[in-house]
């Protein structure tokens, strides 16, 4: 016997064992949430099968007793809908859906994740750090995750031999945590491979920050390539951000391993100069920016294309737009 839980009154009660589906319905990393649950299901004694596919189906053969699904992106409501049709009563998470969801408020408190349904996965990954110190009004980090808090150290979120010292970590606050530095010397002494996923906050780097994040071995979410990521949402906050980009590179780090997220469309009286000037400002610095639409419109999403795709280096945004924001149409 196992334990399931009564979704009116989070109290578990006893059940047999269970035929439990997994589903990732968005996103290119291993789903954290859904690796406790394949980890707590199967602790259980439950069998627990995984699908990662932006196209849910009913199979054939399919006859779970329970199925669970997360959305982290709100374009995916339409697979969510799709699901939801396909297995009437599943249970759908993630920030995609619901901002307030967790897998706590299912009883699962375990930390302790199932790699086994990511075979090809090598990396560990995981969290030292939940929360953050600001409250920006376009993040739901605050309100999915609440106030800063640790986690664990990188010892616990390594999975251990023979995998290899490789971190993709999702702190979306690294160095506002008050144990940074003790998390940083254990990536030193563990010669880790770390990638910063969610990014560092620029702005408010100090000199000693900065000094620690260039002594690691950074890398982008492929481990192939040295990368810091960073973001630079709002224009008034030129000054702090350049700042700390300029101690990162004054201890080494060089600006084209500085990828700068553009937080575009979601200011009110935002405008195409606008725009122009935070990338041409970190184009000059030497750094990559990288457009996000808060909202996806025809120019935000061609404004995207035009900088990542590197169109922006040899064609000018006029010459972008009259072709439709399309790189076939150049001519």
């Amino acid at each position: 016997m196992g334990k399931v839980w009564d979704r009116q009154t989070a109290n578990p009660m006893e059940y047999r064992l269970m035929k439990v589906l997994l589903f990732q319905l968005d996103g290119k990393l291993p789903n954290v949430a859904l690796m406790r649950l394949s980890h707590h299901c199967r602790s259980q004694g439950d069998s627990v099968e995984f699908r990662w596919t932006g196209s849910p189906q009913r199979e054939l053969w399919d006859s779970p007793d329970k199925v669970f699904a997360s959305a982290i992106f709100e374009k995916t409501r339409p697979a969510v809908e799709r699901l939801k049709a396909e297995f009437p009563g599943v249970s759908v998470g993630g920030t995609g859906v619901d901002v307030a969801s967790s897998l706590e408020s299912l009883g699962i408190e375990t930390k302790d994740q199932d790699y086994s349904i990511y075979p090809n996965f090598r990396q560990s990954i995981g969290f030292t750090q939940r929360g953050c110190r600001l409250r920006c009004p376009f993040c739901v980090v605050p309100r999915k995750e609440g106030a800063m808090r640790e986690e664990q150290t990188v010892w616990n979120l390594w999975r251990g031999d023979p995998w290899p010292h490789e971190l993709l970590l999702l702190d979306n606050d690294f160095f506002g945590q008050s144990h940074w530095r003790e998390r940083c010397e254990e990536m030193r002494t563990g010669k880790f491979k770390v990638s910063f996923t969610q990014g560092i906050n620029a702005r408010f780097l100090t000199d000693e920050a900065a000094e620690s994040l260039a002594s690691l071995d950074f890398r982008d979410d492929s481990m192939s390539r040295k990368r810091i990521y960073t973001a630079w949402d709002n224009r008034g906050d030129e000054e702090r951000l350049f700042a700390g980009l300029q101690r990162l590179v004054r201890y080494g780090i060089k600006p084209d391993w500085i990828m700068v997220y553009i937080l575009v469309g979601y200011w009110p009286g935002e405008t195409t100069e606008d725009r122009l000037y935070r990338w041409r400002k970190l184009r000059d610095f030497g750094a990559r920016p990288y457009p996000m639409p808060f909202v996806r419109t025809k120019e935000l999403l061609g404004f995207q294309r035009w900088i990542i795709g590197a169109y922006d280096k040899r064609i000018t945004w006029a010459d972008w737009q009259a072709a439709d924001y399309r790189p076939e149409n150049l001519g």
